[in-house]
């Protein structure tokens, strides 16, 4: 028989708002549903929303994609409920989402230290939650972390990190985590060729994530502040997270010149943002830090190509490949790797994109990260 994997994470399809995780999970489930039975509990609504999904029972099983998917109703996401729950359910091991989730992570630990557990094989993966996740409320968050640490309440775990740099991250709190290090899957998406022609002094860019500090719009916003020549598109999508944030970004574009127009285009679900990168040129995303960052990966097999902050996210290299990246800590970099790509004909544009096919049909090889996956579950 298969072995039964249980997944908690704050939401699942058909949300969107809870960004990378999301995704995260629902390739795990779609790449190794062969190998493992996939069950998810989840929220039965939307991150921020206040309103359940159409079209699902909730408080029940709903067969979605490979995985059988519980929505809870947010009066069951009590310590009674998830106890009642989670020892209703028969499965191998658990999976959590998020270091600092505070109800699908940290309810089923609480239980888990009171003894109320039935099942004690748990994987957390933090979700980028160390990796320029503990800036924003730092003080309470390291709070958080010494008082965990005082009462073991993530003694025993297995951690998954999804790159050098969270493994890293993971080990600076926890010196004796039981840390093994297999990056996310990508979806099962071909590249395709792209169809947007690329003029001199013309150029679309795109920022497609949550409207948060922690994804820097703000930084790309100063950036296009200082390109005075050419023709440049620059449209937003995402959620408004952080409404105070988003206000600083829109003082921002009052100041940005004519020959810049920016745009925010409003929220995108995940089937939509394939489509939306292939009409842009490039991804405008100087993130503070991602332990993957899967719109990143879709971005390039959409031919939309990212310019990336250095040394916060996995994807160094390939900014060390197409340049199409630099230290937050100088703008002028990223101002050039702007002006080069407005100056860019068809050509030239194409020539770039050939090196993105190179890099993603180089990297992107699911095969050998599935078995990566299986060898550490089973074990």
């Amino acid at each position: 028989m298969k072995k039964r994997i249980l997944i908690l994470n704050g939401q699942y399809l058909p949300g969107f708002k809870g960004g990378g995780p999301i995704q995260s999970c629902v390739n795990m489930v779609e790449n190794l549903s062969d190998e493992f039975e996939f069950y998810v509990l989840t929220a039965d609504r939307d991150f921020k929303s206040t309103q359940q999904y159409k079209d699902i029972l909730v408080n029940s099983w709903n067969q979605v994609g490979s995985a059988k998917v519980f929505y809870m109703s947010p009066d069951m996401q009590t310590l009674k409920g998830f106890k009642k729950t989670l020892n209703e359910i028969d499965y191998d091991l658990l999976y959590l989402n998020g270091f600092f989730s505070p109800i699908f992570t940290i309810k089923p630990l609480v239980l888990r230290k009171l003894g109320l557990l039935k099942q004690n094989k748990i994987i957390l993966t933090p979700r980028g939650d160390f990796t320029g996740g503990t800036e924003k409320k730092k003080l309470k968050k390291y709070i958080y972390i010494y008082i965990c640490k005082l009462i073991g309440l993530y003694s025993g775990l297995f951690w998954h990190a999804t790159s050098e740099l969270e493994a890293k991250d993971v080990k600076k709190q926890f010196k004796k985590a039981d840390i093994f290090n297999v990056s996310n899957l990508s979806a099962k998406v071909s590249l395709k060729p792209s169809l947007l022609k690329k003029q001199p002094d013309e150029l679309r860019l795109v920022f497609i994530s949550r409207i948060s500090p922690k994804k820097n719009l703000k930084f790309a916003l100063q950036i296009l502040k200082n390109i005075k020549k050419g023709n440049v598109v620059f449209d937003i999508f995402g959620p408004l997270e952080d409404k105070t944030y988003w206000k600083e970004c829109q003082t921002v574009i009052d100041e940005i010149p004519p020959n810049v127009t920016v745009t925010y285009k409003g929220e995108l679900s995940h089937s939509e943002v394939p489509e939306t990168f292939q009409q842009y040129h490039a991804f405008f995303f100087p993130t503070l830090g991602e332990n993957y960052g899967h719109v990143i990966v879709e971005a390039m097999m959409n031919n939309c190509l990212p310019v990336l902050s250095k040394g916060v996210t996995p994807w160094d290299d390939y900014i060390q490949f197409l340049g199409l990246g630099a230290k937050l800590s100088s703008k002028k970099d990223f101002e050039q790797i702007i002006i080069n790509l407005l100056k860019k004909d068809t050509e030239e544009f194409t020539t770039t994109l050939n090196m993105n096919y190179m890099y993603v049909n180089d990297n992107f090889n699911n095969k050998t990260i599935i078995q990566q996956y299986i060898d550490n579950f089973k074990k």
